[in-house]
């Protein structure tokens, strides 16, 4: 078995990466919400446990559950001093704000007084203030959090037998990406994996929730506020020269910048082989290109077709598309259960799937259309905008069986 094997959206899930949230949705200042991606404070605790449910669910249908914090402690663990220190300084040289000479070497201290490298990795991520340090200042903070790491769909998205390593849109989200990078450059179980994507940029940038295998032949990736044309161009460019690699075509949907829907996984997600969750408010601004992989020219062609013909073509059937609120939704329901990340379920095996229970005229919608929900309370987690296939990243899922 290979360590990564993802072709499709819909296969039983095996293995997941996950992150529970610490400490660092401790340290989200009111004054900073838009800066670090939050519509609005979360309320801690309350956050950890709704995170708990969601993997107890998981757990319950026998999904193996890998926690990002752990697999990068155990990367850690066993590789040389040398690599060792070099994670940290990359850490420090990536520390938000800019350290001065004095406090990196506080800091640096500080990580290493640890009592084990499990609360070294969580203190990287939640962010160090000042008062730990003993140093006395007018900010609380010496090193910023990284409170959007629960959402682990975003740093590096599993493609096939391989990965991208992202390059993400906003400054407080490019230093997710180190914990990927050390793992799938370091760990012996993941090393060795097909990078498809791998470029530190301010030109090119693609994250997670934009990208969706949607069988053995065809990606989907959302060109969106936060992944670009170029990105897109790169990552067709990399696949087309892995001979390994099965993918024939992708399209590409635009994702129109709107509050809360940063990616193509907050309009449009699959369910099962023929059905499909979208947002209403999508239709009227949808776009399609298709970047066939079979020519020698890689090239974005837009396609003057709408969704449901897009889809035929991928899937080789009619889709059932079901939208958000369900078919009697007025115009109000769709904007709540949109703003509330309703398209945003991770499905677990065909036409299985977990989500907020929050939204429950599309819950109810989904029922009705042969999908079987698996709720979890997901008010708090909701603020930084991004539900369960935000919140989650496969690792393997099995291959579908053609039907």
């Amino acid at each position: 078995m290979k360590s990564i094997n993802v072709y499709s959206e819909i296969g039983e899930l095996e293995e997941v990466l996950v992150h529970t949230p610490g400490d660092e949705i401790r340290h989200v200042a009111p004054s900073r919400l838009d800066e670090l991606l939050f519509s609005a404070e979360l309320e801690p605790d309350t956050a950890i446990k709704e995170h708990k449910s969601f993997i107890k669910i998981l757990k319950e249908h026998g999904v193996k559950v890998v926690q990002l914090v752990d697999l990068c402690s155990a990367t850690y663990d066993s590789v040389s001093e040398d690599i060792q220190e070099k994670f940290i300084e990359d850490w420090l040289n990536q520390a938000e704000p800019k350290l001065n000479i004095e406090h990196r070497e506080l800091v640096k201290k500080y990580l290493k007084s640890s009592k084990n490298t499990k609360e070294m990795i969580k203190k990287m991520i939640s962010g160090i203030r000042a008062k730990e340090l003993n140093i006395k200042q007018k900010e609380s903070l010496i090193v910023d959090p990284m409170p959007n790491l629960y959402f682990t769909r975003d740093p590096f998205a599993s493609i096939g037998n391989g990965i991208s390593l992202n390059s993400m849109k906003y400054k407080t989200r490019k230093r997710e990406v180190l914990f990927s990078r050390f793992i799938f450059t370091h760990n012996k179980k993941y090393k060795n994996v097909p990078r498809y994507f791998d470029e530190d940029s301010t030109e090119l940038t693609i994250e997670g929730g934009d990208i969706f295998i949607y069988n053995e032949e065809t990606l989907v990736i959302g060109n969106s506020e936060r992944t670009n044309h170029k990105a897109i161009i790169s990552i067709a460019k990399n696949i087309k020269n892995n001979k390994e690699c099965k993918f024939k075509k992708i399209i590409v949907i635009n994702v129109p910048p709107m509050p809360n829907l940063m990616h193509l996984d907050t309009w449009i997600t699959m369910l099962d082989y023929d059905k499909f969750l979208y947002s209403p408010n999508m239709m009227t601004v949808l776009k399609f290109w298709e970047i066939d992989l079979q020519k020698e020219e890689i090239e974005l062609v837009e396609k003057n077709e709408n969704l449901e013909k897009i889809l035929h073509s991928i899937i080789g059937k009619k889709p059932i598309l079901i939208p958000v609120g369900g078919k009697d939704a007025d115009q109000l329901d769709i904007d709540i259960e949109t703003h509330f990340d309703a398209t945003n379920y991770l499905v677990i095996k065909p036409g299985v799937v977990i989500g907020y229970d929050r939204n429950k005229k599309t819950q109810k919608a989904l029922k009705e259309a042969g999908i079987k929900v698996l709720p979890f309370e997901g008010d708090q987690l909701s603020l930084g905008m991004g539900s369960a296939r935000c919140m989650s990243m496969p690792l393997i899922r099995k291959d579908l069986k053609k039907k």
